[in-house]
């Protein structure tokens, strides 16, 4: 069983997200542009904040309706599948920057 959202691709929301990120990032000051490490760093402490959060919720809805608080089992699972998704990402992200750095090591000096 997939979930989808009303146009039928489950990954509609986190492309939206990462369009919305791709315009803040091209609309960014220049003095902040001075530091891109700094900016790297706040994004990344973001979408960690923002995975956990998801994760949380997810945890909450699933703590309600097993203890019988909830009748919202949908709603749940959708939270659930939210939370694998972005999760799925964040691992997916994490092994292209390893990747990354591992050839930047192995690059003669």
């Amino acid at each position: 069983m997939t979930i989808t959202n009303a146009t039928g691709n489950p990954f509609a929301g986190h492309l939206h997200e990462l369009r919305r990120l791709s315009q803040e990032t091209q609309a960014v000051s220049p003095l902040a542009s001075e530091n891109p490490t700094n900016n790297f760093a706040n994004t990344l402490t973001q979408a960690l904040q923002q995975v956990n959060n998801l994760q949380q919720q997810a945890d909450q809805k699933i703590t309600a309706v097993t203890s019988g608080q909830s009748q919202d089992t949908l709603g749940a699972v959708v939270a659930l599948q939210r939370a694998d998704l972005s999760m799925q990402l964040l691992a997916q992200v994490r092994n292209k920057v390893m990747k990354v750095y591992e050839e930047i090591i192995k690059m003669p000096v």
